[in-house]
């Protein structure tokens, strides 16, 4: 249980903390520049509107990424995403990645992507020792996992662990204050849980921090449910991207009938990508694409839209060289950071392929340094 209180949350001093961890990376942002032309009295202004009771979360501002794929991402005002700093911080995260299992492996300090994957890999290695080629992937995927989370569910999974009740009313218009439109909802055939149009009662706004906890968390039960009662060994998800192995396939069955009724449980549904895989066909998890060879050797590559994706930016880039739009330092350093995430995996013919493309940089003696790994 959570026995913090507001007063004892909200102080002057964290909230000055949340800005200054807030601005990193950011100072060149107009809000940013705006709030700190009068930095002190806009903190003041948040501190003294909690402490009165006026503060609300504010309207939400949309805009869309393309990369790797199309998203809308929404953000707060400024000053709304320091209180969140402050929430999830200092309150939230702190508390629910003590409970969170150790192969749910987002958002939380010491994890993320590469951690996962190392973990994943390693207890595949051990599985094949153990199992030889013989096993089953279940990969599983949320149908519009943050747009479709329903907001009573999520209310009480953290609102019933805060005894506080002015912060457990926060956190409820944190949730609250953001409703996916019911014409996406219909389009993916999710049921809208509101009375209206604009309170659907689902969904979780992607560019808000506390989305991150509430995402890392509201899959608990499933973790718990693979990890402590179907006792599967080999299992790791990230976010709502999940995969587990086992060596018999009715074992995996019923594993994943029982994740289903969890999963429907939550308001939730899976989507198409929850395919049960033998061994030998592989599985594609955490942008790369694990398969056993039969002599057990696991190879890790990545999957063909990231190859297509790098070759689209290669041509882009020697293009925009070629018109003087950018220079070959611009190039060296896109071309170290694809190297950079190709090195995580058995891509050294990509490598290669990446390295001819781009080998009209030679002359300037940035083609030589990254091919033998070192910096300029």
């Amino acid at each position: 249980m959570i026995n913090t209180t507001f007063d004892e949350l909200f102080t002057y001093q964290s909230l000055y903390r949340a800005h200054l961890k807030g601005r990193l990376g950011k100072r060149d942002k107009k809000p940013l520049v705006r709030f700190e032309m009068c930095m002190l009295n806009n903190v003041y202004e948040v501190y003294r509107r909690l402490k009165n009771g006026t503060f609300k979360f504010g309207r939400y501002t949309a805009f869309i990424v393309y990369e790797p794929k199309m998203r809308e991402i929404q953000t707060l005002h400024y000053s709304d995403r320091i209180v969140q700093h402050v929430l999830c911080d200092d309150l939230l995260m702190p508390y629910y990645s003590k409970r969170a299992v150790i192969d749910n492996c987002v958002c939380q300090i010491g994890k993320g992507t590469h951690f996962a994957m190392r973990r994943f890999e390693a207890m595949l290695h051990a599985f094949i020792r153990k199992h030889g080629t013989n096993g089953y992937f279940l990969k599983c995927d949320i149908l519009k996992y943050f747009p479709g989370i329903p907001h009573r569910q999520l209310k009480e999974i953290f609102c019933s662990q805060i005894s506080d009740e002015r912060l457990k009313s926060l956190v409820a218009n944190c949730i609250d204050s953001y409703h996916t439109r019911a014409e996406y909802l219909n389009r993916y055939g999710i049921q809208p849980l509101g009375i209206s149009s604009s309170r659907t009662e689902r969904g979780i706004p992607i560019g808000n921090q506390t989305s991150q906890v509430f995402g890392m968390f509201y899959l608990n039960e499933v973790d718990r449910l693979v990890k402590e009662k179907l006792r599967i060994k080999v299992y790791s998800r990230y976010m709502d991207d999940f995969v587990l192995v086992h060596e018999d396939k009715d074992v995996v069955r019923a594993a994943l009938a029982e994740i289903r009724k969890v999963i429907s449980r939550l308001g939730l549904t899976l989507n198409s990508k929850t395919q049960i895989f033998p061994l030998k066909n592989g599985v594609t998890y955490l942008g790369f694409r694990y398969f056993v060879t039969s002599t057990g050797k696991l190879i890790k590559t990545v999957k063909k839209k990231t190859k297509r994706r790098m070759r689209w930016r290669a041509r882009l880039l020697k293009k925009a060289y070629f018109d003087g739009v950018i220079d070959g330092e611009r190039v060296r350093m896109s071309l170290a950071s694809m190297r950079g995430h190709l090195t995580y995996g058995n891509c050294f013919k990509m490598q290669t392929e990446l390295f001819k493309k781009l080998s009209f940089i030679a002359n300037d003696g940035i083609y030589m340094r990254l091919k033998h790994g070192k910096r300029g």
